[in-house]
């Protein structure tokens, strides 16, 4: 029977693991897995993945909108717990900011390029 600390450090692993290959490709992160040492359901693995995404999801969202609260409150002096907490909201604003842009210069390429082709007569 495994202990209670090994078993903990081994979900953590596989935690990390899962986050490691972005919620996506169980099949990858169960190979993984089973390379490290630890045997797990691939069925229950999927499972686990689509959780563990809600959930992060969820405190990523928290964490932001607690930030957002603290933002507009007076200024105070920030511990170093809250300036982590707001240096990982803007870097998680500025990923959503550059995937945006990076879809409106795919659109803004394409439609420069039916103006160079003359397609509209």
């Amino acid at each position: 029977m495994l202990s209670d600390k090994s078993r903990s450090d081994k979900v953590e692993m596989i935690k990390n693991l899962i986050r490691a290959n972005n919620y996506k490709d169980s099949q990858k992160t169960y190979e993984q897995c089973m390379n490290v040492g630890i045997s797990v359901n691939l069925m229950s693995l999927t499972r686990f993945t689509e959780k563990l995404e809600l959930l992060d999801r969820a405190d990523r969202s928290k964490r932001i909108e607690q930030l957002q609260k603290e933002k507009n409150q007076p200024s105070k002096a920030l511990t170093y717990e809250q300036v982590k907490q707001r240096e990982t909201a803007i870097t998680f604003e500025l990923g959503e900011l550059k995937i945006k842009e990076n879809r409106l210069m795919e659109e803004l390429n394409e439609l420069s390029k039916l103006l160079d082709s003359k397609q509209f007569n």
